[in-house]
């Protein structure tokens, strides 16, 4: 087979000894920027701010740059320009083309062997390395790999130990660390994480996982490891420039990388098959077809485990309609959340309890003095000031980035046949990419700005820091820490220090602080549950961001891209976001504390209880007084703005939104004697047909009732104001028929109990108790729902045997794992409204 090479760009600029001319500076700036990964550890040192040319400002005293300086740039020197010198960067364009050469040829020799071997042996390969026990298995990588870094993500250890500073100017001590992250004994010994890396890159190229291995590579099949002089390809410097072409540095750290890595696979390989020789396994052996993929172990997929595999398979494509069902299903969570809030005192209770838990104003101050404000009418006007533009910004925001999916999907097909990896992309759909990655940016501020100033707050931290003392008529907080971060909290701290967050990366930062708490309960105890419904807001965002960074080999041109257009997509960003910013000026002045405070039990909505005249008045004037606080908001957007919050957001809700449901009056219950039923239930099947068991639950009926569709004559409630039900007091009334018939459902005793919570039928003897979630899942998966955990405490549930439209998210139970019967009852509303006719065929 003929070895391939790859091209590595040299720049003319670095030969020259003198800055370039005034027609040539444009070019110049841009390849040195192109150009930061000569660092040797970029992933660990923040890029220097840089010139009109495109070289570090902070030089020195910042002098003019000299030709003494450009001559001793030019011969590899960097020390004047405040840059390292790179371990691996010869002095003459001959000498890189021979390390290149080098590294190049031994890497692709260990491919080919790697890919024959699995060609005949990889099923055997993985049948003998599941047998074996992690004793086994630490041997063979570490006789493969001697001295490898032992824990999980070994270059944030080593960025806790050391200060970057120092690594920019004397090198670092854990250069292994930060070249091979995934490289570590703790995750290869684990599970099937060998076994995907061998298959991945023993069955793939190695340009295929290039940009993947270096943030920015590309090159042909017909010329891997080859350095290009700008002299003999006039196409040379905008290859650089648009991320498919690559300088000597980069070129020469990937070739590095891979030839370590590769020659690190063929030595596991040797060991896992011992007792063949070497030559016996490529030559006397015929090749085999692949075996089928590795599977998921876990009961239901979940992203933790999909993110840690990440670096082990092959790099996913730019799948637009998958991002989108994602966003939709959070679109549809935040309507929810809407009516929620609008429609249920005691959620509307909870939201605001948990937010204000998470207000700085909780922490004493160095005195050990409470916050002068704290459980005053500003607090609260300052809660709900969050809860309100929380929840509708987030709906304005969501929208918007659905809407951008939709058109970058329908961009993508247009241009199908010209999207290639040799050329730029069309115009029209790089603008469109470049717009939506911006509106990531901007949108991700908003979580981060929240866990910054809510984590230090929350329960489990708040022991850890002091206010410094009110300035009276500021409302500014500032925050000392009390003792020294733990692990978690050194993580969080990188979120919002701009400077680690360049270095350590979104994607890869949420993704160890997900691993963190998944692997630890109590690690994951620390983390409230409003903490983590911020964190998984977040880490969408942030996995949608990492869905167009590895869009390779086109989105290691996005910065120059964004450079070029970089007026008309800021231009762009305001324009989508018009309602957003009317939401949140208009709220301005609004003084609802009176109407919108939890205090003195307003909100008390005793919904768990069983109907009594007592309870059914306490949740009819906790729904009164939650009327009013919506009235006295709408009326204030109405003589701002000249219509209702709602208004403003109309035509995003994707249902339609009906009268909110309400609780009657009191009816003393008139007792009736119980009909006998003829229906004989079935021996022959352990499992419980809910189409029998939960007759009395009329989930087709057009009046809906509060939490559950309309029950018997007993339920004391209906929609709007008290009805005559009349015609829907029958105790067992059909259920109505559909035209769209589903699927129906005979489900276990397991998951009946689950739905018997949901849909709760207050006529029965006894009131149920709490869920646990993993039996919620079961349940779930049951009725035809795929259960997916994304970042955070939020799942999605996907239908996949049901004729519905849109997926539905909802959160776990944080920290114990169990749903409280008051919550089911909320979630069994949601599904209600997911689709009646979906709910209905389930019993």
């Amino acid at each position: 087979m003929e070895i391939a090479h790859v091209e590595i760009l040299i720049s003319n600029f670095l030969l020259h000894p003198s800055p370039p001319a005034a027609s040539q500076r444009r070019n110049s700036s841009a390849i040195l920027y192109i150009g930061r990964p000569f660092i040797d550890m970029d992933e660990v040192m923040r890029p220097p701010a840089l010139d009109e040319l495109g070289l570090p400002l902070n030089r020195g005293d910042n002098e003019p740059v000299s030709g003494e300086m450009m001559q001793r740039f030019a011969a590899g020197d960097f020390s004047g320009f405040n840059l390292p010198q790179p371990s691996s960067f010869p002095n003459a364009a001959e000498a890189k083309r021979r390390r290149g050469r080098e590294r190049s040829t031994e890497a692709l020799s260990s491919w080919n062997k790697l890919r024959q071997i699995l060609e005949r042996y990889e099923e055997v390969t993985r049948r003998r390395w599941m047998k074996k026990t992690k004793t086994q298995r630490t041997a063979i990588v570490l006789k493969a790999w001697p001295n490898m870094s032992p824990t999980h993500r070994p270059d944030y250890e080593a960025m806790r130990k050391e200060n970057p500073a120092t690594v920019r100017s004397g090198g670092t001590k854990f250069r292994e660390a930060y070249m091979w992250p995934a490289i570590n004994v703790e995750d290869l010994v684990k599970g099937k994480a060998l076994l995907l890396l061998l298959n991945s890159r023993g069955r793939n190229t190695p340009q295929m996982f290039a940009h993947a291995d270096f943030d920015a590579m590309r090159g042909s099949l017909g010329t891997y490891g080859r350095l290009v002089s700008w002299d003999d390809d006039e196409e040379a410097m905008m290859k650089a420039f648009n991320g498919l072409g690559f300088l000597p540095g980069q070129g020469l750290m990937i070739l590095e990388n891979q030839q370590k890595l590769l020659s690190f696979l063929l030595a596991c390989c040797y060991s896992i098959l011992r007792g063949m020789e070497p030559s016996s396994m490529v030559n006397e052996a015929p090749t085999k077809p692949e075996p089928p993929p590795l599977s998921d172990s876990g009961e239901y997929p979940t992203l933790a485990p999909i993110a840690a595999e990440a670096p082990y398979r092959l790099p996913a494509r730019l799948d637009f309609n998958r991002l989108k069902a994602l966003v939709n299903a959070k679109r549809s969570s935040v309507e929810d959340h809407i009516r929620g809030l609008r429609e249920d005192p005691g959620y509307f209770a909870d939201v605001l309890g948990d937010w204000s838990e998470h207000r700085q104003e909780k922490l004493p101050d160095t005195n050990r003095r409470r916050h002068p404000v704290l459980d005053e009418p500003l607090f609260w006007e300052r809660v709900i000031g969050n809860v309100v533009k929380d929840a509708y910004g987030g709906l304005v925001v969501w929208d918007i980035i659905s809407e951008q999916l939709t058109e970058l999907a329908a961009l993508q097909a247009k241009y199908s046949n010209a999207i290639t990896p040799e050329k730029t992309l069309p115009p029209e759909y790089l603008k469109a990419l470049l717009k939506f990655r911006y509106t990531l940016d901007q949108s991700k501020k908003g979580p981060i700005v929240q866990l910054k100033t809510g984590l230090p707050a929350s329960p489990y931290y708040r022991s850890s820091f002091v206010r410094e003392p009110h300035v009276p008529g500021s409302s500014m907080i500032q925050l000392q820490s009390k003792t020294k971060p733990d692990q978690l909290m050194w993580l969080f701290n990188n979120l919002w220090t701009d400077s680690k967050l360049d270095l350590l990366s979104l994607p890869g930062l949420m993704d160890e602080i997900e691993h963190h708490i998944q692997s630890d309960p109590k690690e994951k105890a620390k983390i409230s549950l409003w903490v983590a419904r911020i964190f998984g807001e977040l880490g969408l965002i942030t996995r949608i961001r990492h869905e167009l960074d590895i869009y390779q080999p086109w989105a290691s041109g996005f910065d120059s891209g964004y450079a070029e257009y970089r007026d008309e997509v800021e231009k762009d960003f305001p324009r989508r976001f018009a309602s957003l910013a009317e939401i949140k000026t208009s709220f301005q002045g609004l003084s609802v504390a009176k109407f919108g405070s939890p205090a003195d039990g307003r909100f008390y909505y005793p919904s768990d209880k069983r109907p009594t005249k007592v309870t059914t008045q306490s949740m009819r004037k906790a729904e009164a007084d939650l009327d009013l606080f919506w009235e006295k908001i709408d009326t204030h957007y109405r003589r701002k703005i000249g219509k209702s919050l709602d208004q403003v957001v109309q035509h995003i809700f994707t249902e339609e939104r009906g009268p909110l449901e309400r609780t009657a009056e009191w009816i003393e219950p008139i007792k009736e004697k119980k009909k006998k039923s003829t229906a004989q239930p079935s021996t022959a099947q352990p499992d419980l047909d809910l189409e029998y068991h939960l007759t009395s639950l009329r989930l087709g009926s057009e009046e809906p009732s509060k939490f559950v569709p309309p029950q018997s004559k007993l339920k004391p409630k209906t929609r709007g104001s008290a009805q005559d039900n009349t015609d829907a007091i029958e105790e067992t009334a059909p259920i109505q028929a559909f035209d769209d018939e589903q699927p129906v459902f005979r489900l276990k005793n397991r998951a009946f109990k689950v739905f018997k919570a949901l849909f709760y039928n207050p006529n029965q003897s006894d009131l149920p108790g709490e869920i646990p979630w993993a039996d919620f899942l079961f349940a779930m998966a049951a009725t035809g729902f795929a259960p997916e955990k994304l970042y955070g405490s939020v799942w999605q549930f996907t239908p996949s045997a049901l004729d519905v439209e849109r997926s539905i998210q909802f959160h776990e139970p944080h920290p114990v794992g169990k749903i409280p019967f008051q919550n089911a009852r909320r979630i069994g509303r949601r599904l209600s409204r997911l689709d009646s006719q979906v709910v209905a065929s389930i019993f």
